[in-house]
C-alpha cells in the first residue's frame, strides 16, 4: 500500500494538539476574521519537565495514557468538528497556497493541496487505486474527493463518533454510501487484514498518533 502524508496542521491545529497531548482541555472555540479558529477558552495541567532517558514517557512521568489520549482526541473532535466544518467546510486540512499566490478560494485551495499530495507521492503511469483508505478521515472530505478522482472505493478511521457519522451522513447526501464507509477506528490498532487496499492516505492526522515508528 502507498502512504501519503501531507504537510502538518496549522497553527492552531497544532497549538491544540500539544494542548492535548499535555492534559489540557478546549472549553470553547470561536471562529475569527478569514476563515480561522481562535481559542477562546483552555484549562490545562503541565506535565513534568521530561527527563533525558531511551524510554519513552508513561502515565508515571505525567503524560496520558494512550486510552486517556484517545478519549481526549475523540472527545475534542466530537466536541468540535461542526464548528470546523462551519468555518473551513467539508476539509479539515491546509489549502495549498504556492508562494507569491493571494488566492482566497480556501476550499479549492483544500482540494488542490489533496492532488499536489497525489502528485508528489505517485509515480507516472501507476494505476488508479481500488480501495483506498483514509487514516484520520475527519468527515470524509478528503475520501470522497479520492473516491471522485479515481473511481475507488473507499473507507474512514477516526477516533470520533461524530465525525464517522457526519462522514456517512455527506457521503450518503452526496450518492456515494454504495462505495465509502466510515467507522470508529484507532489508526494504531486497525481493523483491517493486510492487503485490503492499495493507498493509504492519511493528511494532518499523524500527530495525534503517538507511536509515529508504528
Amino acid at each position: 500500500a502507498k502512504f501519503c502524508v501531507g504537510p502538518t496542521a496549522m497553527p492552531s491545529f497544532a497549538a491544540l494538539s500539544a494542548l492535548l497531548l499535555s492534559g489540557g482541555a478546549v472549553r470553547a472555540l470561536e471562529p475569527v476574521h478569514g476563515g480561522s479558529l481562535r481559542v477562546a477558552a483552555v484549562s490545562r495541567s503541565v506535565a513534568p519537565a521530561a527527563v533525558a532517558t531511551d524510554a519513552p514517557p508513561t502515565a508515571k512521568d505525567g503524560y496520558r495514557t494512550r486510552a486517556q489520549l484517545k478519549k481526549g482526541i475523540a472527545s475534542f473532535y466530537d466536541g468540535s468538528s461542526a464548528l470546523w466544518e462551519r468555518v473551513w467546510g467539508e476539509h479539515m486540512h491546509h489549502g495549498y497556497y504556492p508562494v507569491g499566490s493571494k488566492r482566497n478560494d480556501h476550499q479549492k485551495a483544500q482540494e488542490d493541496m489533496i492532488d499536489e499530495v497525489l502528485k508528489w507521492a505517485r509515480q507516472p503511469g501507476e494505476p488508479a487505486p481500488v480501495r483506498v483508505l483514509d487514516v484520520g478521515c475527519g468527515i470524509g472530505g478528503s475520501t470522497r474527493h479520492l473516491a471522485r478522482e479515481f473511481g475507488c472505493e473507499g473507507r474512514g478511521i477516526t477516533l470520533s463518533p461524530y465525525q464517522a457519522r457526519r462522514a456517512n451522513e455527506i457521503s450518503a447526501q452526496a450518492g456515494m454510501a454504495d462505495r465509502l464507509s466510515f467507522q470508529v477506528a484507532d489508526a494504531l490498532d486497525m481493523p483491517f487484514e493486510d492487503e485490503s487496499f492499495d493507498l493509504v492516505w492519511s493528511l494532518e492526522s499523524g500527530e495525534h498518533m503517538p507511536d509515529k515508528a508504528q
